[in-house]
């Protein structure tokens, strides 16, 4: 079967050239200066005292499901390493093995404020209590407080009535202090719950506000909204219950998720605390990987440990954010030789400048993986995603080595091929010509990434609040299918009417611009993913509303040609 590949036969001119070195020199540089500045020793306020109030607690494991048994050995362990930092720590829950905290807790020293997990289930609430009433009177000289169920308003599991009658059988069962804990506006929306407990429980979150707050001004934030209800409730205690800030996730308006933002809000918020002497719990001892199930990736780096134990900062002293950047930079160089390796075996001559541009566009390839492998691992919550996920960036990659060698070769006067469109792959599927395989191969690669880039958009648009940009996976390949557009004159290139292509077009360019505005101007993230799909998607646009007919009609023809001939074959090889 004939086939006409559509390629760009002009050699390059000297602003093309130098175009394309502005580009990718304009790439490395900002990623090497983005890597070290990761690497940075941050000055922070250092806390007071080197042990803190206390932290939200639940066993730490990697995202695997763990047994009650099993979890009773990790309250062991971890609650030894709590102790060396924290002289309390707050539960949720009384079962699935969290009614050993208190037992390990008065072996080590520990102080706790146990949680009772109140759900809409009435049953499940009667045992719940049951239990931990029994527990807390057993352990009453470790628990110094019961918090009757966490953020139940906010989920709107119980209504104010009947959470006062569960607080009521609480404090009717101990004379153990107790709360209920909510994000602070619930507390002013129900102020009739102080009067049932002895103190007033509030969640103060900057990142998760309607309004999220930058980290600028985050504590200021906290600072005021603390005497707010401080004003609301004189003649109680007013006790943080939970403060913190992710270290991952996608950013929420200027709230931007981040080891160094996280090391800054808790290091300046324990201060603050300290010094005015106000009674608080952070969120939370240890990553909880489960919990991007519910909430996206930011869900489950709350820690200021990480899932294993490892703790993410000191509270004294420097911080540096990325201990490891030299390395990041050294794989750059090793990926870069790669390139330079691998592209002089296939084709050993090889002109100086194609050389710097594989070296180049190889460097930029590897200090990308690095950060595309930290997103891959932090982002994927279960076996599913990491096959898609990881099937979207091997597609990318191949688009982006393919691309790279062909603009290399492009640069010694080879011509450019350009991706078919995808009902061209499917007519050609039995031509074996080298062009005609370069193209079908760019043109399946970028409907992949077409669909895949689409599918995210969609969910962003729809359901965006705990999703990520996936930016890592798709910016290199974009960018490269941009340049090849750019570089391939119109009349050179095939045209692009096919129904797939333009509606998946059409769906990324108009969620990309529906996120945009509503993400605002502050969202950076957002907006440099808004402006990486717009870019995908506008070269099919654009050949869309001007296909060059003349080109079209060539490659009807010789498709039409192609099917005669193999007809004409087949019979009489019969």
């Amino acid at each position: 079967m004939n086939f006409t590949p559509s390629y760009s036969s002009s050699r390059p001119r000297t602003w093309q050239v130098a175009l394309v070195f502005i580009v990718f020199l304009t790439i490395a540089a900002g990623l090497i200066f983005q890597t070290w500045q990761s690497g940075r020793t941050i000055d922070l306020p250092n806390a007071e005292h080197e042990q803190l109030a206390c932290a939200s607690y639940t066993p730490s494991h990697n995202g695997h499901t763990v047994s009650v048994s099993e979890k009773k050995a990790l309250v062991a362990s971890d609650l030894k390493l709590l102790a060396a930092r924290f002289r309390c720590v707050r539960t949720y829950s009384v079962s699935e093995g969290l009614d050993e905290v208190p037992k390990v807790a008065r072996q080590l020293g520990l102080k706790v404020m146990l949680g009772l997990w109140i759900s809409s289930h009435g049953p499940s609430n009667d045992k719940e209590i049951a239990h931990g009433i029994d527990i807390a009177n057993q352990y009453s000289d470790v628990v110094t407080a019961i918090i009757v169920g966490n953020e139940v308003l906010l989920r709107h599991e119980q209504t104010a009535s009947q959470l006062l009658e569960l607080i009521k059988r609480v404090r009717a069962g101990t004379s153990i202090p107790v709360t209920y804990a909510d994000v602070w506006e619930f507390w002013l929306r129900n102020p009739e719950l102080a009067s049932a407990t002895n103190f007033v429980t509030v969640h103060i979150l900057p990142y998760w506000e309607d309004n999220p707050i930058g980290i600028d001004h985050a504590l200021e934030h906290v600072q005021s909204i603390y005497a707010k209800v401080r004003d609301a409730f004189p003649n109680t205690t007013v006790f943080i219950g939970e403060t913190g800030w992710p270290s991952a996730g996608r950013p929420r308006l200027t709230a931007m998720p981040s080891s160094q933002n996280q090391a800054r809000f808790l290091r300046e918020f324990v201060v603050y605390a300290e010094r005015e002497q106000i009674p608080y719990n952070l969120i939370e001892a240890f990553d909880q990987p489960w919990k991007r199930l519910q909430e996206g990736t930011v869900g489950g780096y709350w820690g200021l440990y990480d899932a294993t134990g490892v703790p993410k900062f000191p509270f004294t002293g420097g911080v540096v954010v990325n201990p490891k950047w030299r390395m990041t930079l050294l794989f750059g160089l090793i990926a870069g030789a790669c390139f330079v390796v691998g592209s002089v075996f296939l084709r050993p001559r090889i002109s100086p400048r194609a050389f710097t541009l594989l070296g180049l566009t190889g460097y930029i390839a590897g200090i990308v993986l690095v950060a595309q492998w930290q997103y891959l691992e932090s982002a994927n919550r279960y076996w599913l995603e990491w096959i898609a996920t990881l099937g979207w960036a091997l597609c990318g990659w191949i688009a982006y080595t393919v691309l790279c060698i062909g603009l290399a070769r492009w640069l010694d006067g080879v011509p450019l091929s350009h991706p078919a469109s995808f009902a061209s792959v499917i007519r050609s599927w039995g031509y074996h010509g080298r062009e005609a395989v370069h193209s079908r191969l760019l043109g399946v690669l970028r409907i992949l990434l077409l669909a895949s880039a689409s599918y995210v958009c969609l969910a962003l648009a729809y359901d965006g609040r705990g999703r990520d940009f996936p930016l890592a996976l798709v910016a290199l390949p974009v960018v490269m299918f941009g340049l090849l557009d750019l570089f391939t004159k119109n009349a050179e290139r095939e045209h692009l009417l096919d129904n797939e292509e333009l509606l998946l077009s059409l769906c990324l360019c108009s969620c990309a611009l529906y996120i945009a505005w509503r993400e605002t101007s502050v969202n950076l993230r957002a907006w440099s993913w808004s402006g990486i799909c717009i870019l995908f998607a506008l070269p099919i646009f654009r050949r869309a509303m001007y296909p060059h007919k003349g080109t079209q009609q060539k490659t009807d023809a010789a498709e039409l040609e192609g099917i005669q001939n193999s007809a004409s074959n087949a019979r009489e090889n019969r």
